[in-house]
């Protein structure tokens, strides 16, 4: 057990050398979601604020206090879409050791195939932690620029979602991932995902403009589950301001901006929420455990000392 976990300590090192070796992937992979914070700013944000306003028209509402609501919203879908994308480029290494066939060196060495997912498990997830705690530390100062009604508790449960849902998106892109073989293959993939995620996580655009058999769909996918407890935290203090002055609007905005999940009907609460977003991660566990087991199994069959 020493052993092992000493292995998975100098793997994982290893992997952390590669990925901080090459400076350009380092660059993008932090530029990445940085850039979809910048569009959100600069495009999206204007016109989500003005379909807010309309919706609001006639209430006592300071416009700056609006802007933070839809700020807070904003950001809670960029954190959510950065675990996962970040998360999946993060693979490279595993992928790029299987094209280059550093993994089957590695298998005929004494590292059994149990450590080496361990290794890049968490290889995966200290870049996907790192990297979106740097997302996060600029989405907080931009909200110290343009308007801060999150309270300390509010910090300490997005700093812990994120925590949680770096893991949980570790746990997804390493069991997808571990069937890809070649750099292009991921490349795709991680293209594809970043184009789609945002869209099913309701990052883009509230989930309540889905149609109905999607926005069931969705619930079957992590993400949507990060994205909804990301929206309650950022967003409920400036919630609850707006709720000062017009107190009508408060459930119609919980429900239009998808602060509270309809789980097939029924309204799920912040613990609810996270009950079934750790339902879902053990799920990627358990089957990343059963991928390992039976891969284990198959590479034993086929050394000599079986056959």
């Amino acid at each position: 057990m020493k052993n092992d976990i000493k292995t998975i300590f100098l793997l994982v090192k290893r992997g952390l050398k590669i990925f901080l070796k090459d400076k350009m992937t380092v660059f993008f992979s932090l530029l990445a979601p940085l850039i979809v914070l910048v569009l959100f700013v600069l495009f999206l944000r204007e016109m989500q604020l003005s379909s807010l306003k309309t919706a609001m028209e006639g209430a006592p509402v300071d416009e700056a206090l609006l802007g933070a609501f839809i700020d807070g919203w904003m950001l809670a879908g960029v954190m959510a879409v950065s675990c996962i994308t970040v998360s999946f480029s993060a693979n490279n290494i595993m992928v790029q050791d299987k094209q280059r066939g550093v993994i089957n060196d590695a298998l005929a060495s004494p590292v059994r195939r149990g450590v080496l997912t361990a290794s890049y498990y968490v290889y995966n997830f200290i870049v996907t932690l790192v990297i979106c705690a740097a997302v996060l530390a600029v989405g907080l100062i931009y909200l110290a620029i343009s308007g801060w009604y999150l309270s300390f508790a509010d910090v300490a449960n997005i700093v812990a979602l994120l925590l949680f849902s770096a893991l949980s998106a570790t746990a997804i892109s390493v069991f997808v991932c571990s069937f890809l073989k070649s750099e292009s293959a991921l490349g795709g993939l991680v293209g594809i995902m970043s184009a789609a995620i945002g869209f099913l996580c309701g990052a883009y655009f509230p989930l309540s403009m889905l149609s109905d058999w999607i926005g069931y769909a969705v619930l079957v996918i992590p993400g949507t589950y990060s994205a909804g407890l990301f929206r309650n935290f950022f967003m409920n203090g400036a919630l609850e301001k707006i709720a000062q002055t017009a107190p009508g609007a408060e459930a119609a905005l919980k429900e239009g901006y998808s602060m509270q999940l309809d789980f097939f009907g029924t309204e799920l609460g912040t613990g609810e929420t996270y009950l079934i977003f750790a339902a879902l991660t053990l799920v990627f566990v358990l089957l990343n455990v059963l991928v390992t087991v039976l891969k284990g199994r198959k590479t034993r069959k086929k050394t000599p000392h079986n056959k």
